[in-house]
């Protein structure tokens, strides 16, 4: 009989808003270490909390960096606004990533909310 696998798994979002790159390397890291399941960005354009000015990386480009400083957690987006890029570009840079990742990329998506966000990038908000 095969190895047993729980079905419960836990996952930590290290979301980018006011993370410099070498942070969030540093992050993502220590989250695997501690044996997180799953590691998790957000897809917003400006951060959400503390400066709203402040740093926050793209999220496609990010979660294909940080898939090469990682081997072993599922990596992913919670959750891709639908409105910020075209369904065939957004699954294109999926299916990349989870080629970079060794298989271990999730793709979650959502309303894309962030009225000031999508405001600032030309991007519809849904009513």
């Amino acid at each position: 009989m095969g190895e047993y696998q729980h079905p419960l798994t836990f996952g930590v979002v290290i979301a980018q808003h006011q993370y410099t790159w070498p942070e969030l390397v540093s992050q993502w890291k220590l989250a695997e270490e501690f044996g997180f399941d799953s590691i998790w960005l957000f897809d917003h354009f400006m951060a959400l909390y503390a400066d709203p000015d402040g740093p926050c990386l793209e999220t496609s480009t990010l979660l294909a960096a940080l898939a090469q400083e990682t081997s072993r957690a599922k990596i992913g987006v919670l959750v891709y606004g639908n409105t910020h890029r075209h369904p065939a570009v957004l699954a294109k840079e999926i299916v990349t990533v989870d080629h970079i990742s060794n298989g271990r990329a999730i793709l979650g998506i959502g309303a894309g909310w962030n009225r000031r966000s999508n405001a600032a990038n030309g991007f519809p908000s849904p009513s």
